[in-house]
């Protein structure tokens, strides 16, 4: 799955070496997708046509990573399968499925194969992971990336759930999921700034702007902090680490759908 960055309207770009906050969108995105149910009959893109994901076998056990995410503004949807041993079946199955749409692709990346080719408005990206258990995981993911995007998240929802951060930071990723009756928004960030600055400036915002701290804390001599806080329904977790050059920063906020 591609991550689509887009860089923060009204906020001045800090220049930064290649790669450096990449690796961490990754992962939160991974994280993100895994840990959070997802009901897509209750969200925003319910009445999207996504397209139909074929299996190469009746036998396998799909299910869901998301029913819905919208990244950057991009509706995507995320299944999968697990598999004993290689991958080799199943990825015969998708080069010959997807090598029949247009724009098909095959490419390694950081040692994971990758398929994708476009259906209608679709991006289908289809993934060979190996999983910490021996299996392999094939992933498939469908983003909305041609044509016109349908907006599924209000201005409304985005200043509801929208932490400050520092002038000149940027940011990386993000993204909205929603399940029956709650949405979270995770937002990667990253600066020059220090640890000790950002979490200052954050949550001082932050208590401007009517939130409660519930509980701050700093480990590893000031290069790592977390903080964490509430606003009425909605309950914000905010990650900080050092990175060798500047600061990461994760916020990750809990508010209902209404």
């Amino acid at each position: 799955m591609m991550l689509l960055h887009r860089p923060r309207r009204g906020v001045r770009a800090v220049r930064r070496p290649a790669g450096l906050w990449l690796p961490l969108a990754w992962l939160l995105l991974a994280a993100l997708a895994a840990a959070v149910p997802l009901a897509a009959r209750a969200a925003p893109g319910s009445a999207i046509a996504w397209p139909v994901i074929l299996f190469p076998d009746k036998h396998l056990s799909p299910y869901w990573v998301a029913e819905l995410i919208v990244q950057n503004k991009i509706p995507m949807q995320i299944q999968a399968f697990d598999v004993d041993g290689d991958t080799r079946q199943a990825r015969r199955f998708y080069q010959e499925w997807l090598g029949g749409k247009s724009d098909f692709s095959e490419t390694t990346l950081e040692g994971i194969p990758i398929l994708g080719a476009r259906d209608g408005h679709f991006r289908i990206t289809v993934e060979f992971r190996p999983l910490p258990s021996g299996k392999q995981q094939v992933r498939i993911s469908s983003a909305w990336l041609h044509g016109a995007v349908p907006q599924l998240v209000s201005e409304q929802l985005q200043r509801r759930s929208y932490l400050a951060v520092p002038m000149g930071t940027d940011e990386f990723s993000d993204t909205f999921s929603f399940d029956a009756d709650r949405v979270n928004r995770t937002t990667v960030w990253g600066n020059t700034l220090s640890v000790e600055a950002n979490e200052l400036y954050i949550r001082e915002q932050a208590l401007v702007a009517g939130w409660t701290v519930l509980s701050r804390k700093t480990i590893q001599g000031g290069t790592r902090a977390q903080v964490v806080l509430r606003r009425g329904g909605q309950e914000a977790v905010i990650a900080l680490a050092h990175n060798g050059v500047g600061c990461s920063i994760v916020i990750s906020n809990t508010l209902p759908q209404a």
